[in-house]
């Protein structure tokens, strides 16, 4: 019985990503906030949408609740879109901090996958104004940004705030790399990335999900925010 017990423990430890039971900095304290247990809670029915603001989806219903947590965000927009959803819109889901981050989150997931299948279309076109390693540089920074949205998620469900904006901080230096890669590192470079659009929604994405951290975690915002000052990235991947 003690061996099988041993067993059980180290399955379950194995899922847990390493980083969310360490906190990086010794002198921080750790945030004392519960693990939350039901990203979804069922509430009452929200009040009637509002009209969609200029140049927001118009096939999406906005709900109070959910125009109110995005204002509240660098990119509301942005935030919008990404907290819609039938949920939402039958009034099962209440809007709040730690919902609002997983919707962002998944929204960046989804959206890092997109840049994925952009950049392998592009790398196998051959096209004499791209190089293929610069392609090759942008896969490997989106493979880290996807690992690094999906551990933000699992410390979120352990209830660890700082390893929350560590993760989301590190999709943001890696889809800036993705951009160095075309520019070398510098700004006033000719070479146009043909993945920067999307490259600016995963950072405004990012910027969202370090917010709603904020929100959920307030003894951590001093930290959220050094982590979130611009870094270099002019390294190799």
């Amino acid at each position: 019985m003690a061996i099988m017990n041993c067993i059980a423990v180290i399955i379950i430890s194995i899922s847990i990503p390493i980083s969310c039971l360490m906190i990086s900095f010794p002198d921080a304290a750790a945030t004392t906030a519960p693990a939350p247990t039901n990203l979804l809670p069922h509430v009452v029915p929200d009040h009637a949408p509002l009209e969609p603001a200029g140049g927001l989806d118009r096939t999406l219903p906005i709900y109070p609740s959910i125009q109110k947590i995005c204002s509240a965000t660098s990119n509301p927009k942005v935030c919008v879109r990404s907290l819609g959803g039938p949920h939402v819109e039958q009034g099962q889901t209440k809007v709040e901090p730690i919902w609002a981050l997983v919707q962002q989150a998944n929204a960046g997931i989804n959206a890092t996958k997109r840049a994925i299948a952009k950049a392998n279309r592009f790398m196998h076109m051959n096209d004499p104004h791209y190089d293929e390693s610069w392609f090759q540089v942008c896969l490997k920074s989106y493979d880290s940004a996807v690992e690094s949205w999906e551990n933000a998620l699992a410390c979120l469900e352990l209830g660890f705030g700082y390893n929350v904006a560590e993760y989301l901080t590190d999709v943001s230096a890696m889809t800036r790399r993705c951009e160095d890669a075309f520019s070398g590192g510098n700004p006033t470079a000719v070479h146009s990335s043909p993945l920067t659009k999307l490259d600016r929604l995963i950072l405004k994405m990012a910027s969202n999900a370090l917010d709603f951290q904020k929100m959920i975690f307030p003894s951590s915002r001093e930290y959220s925010n050094f982590l979130n000052q611009p870094r270099s990235t002019n390294q190799s991947v």
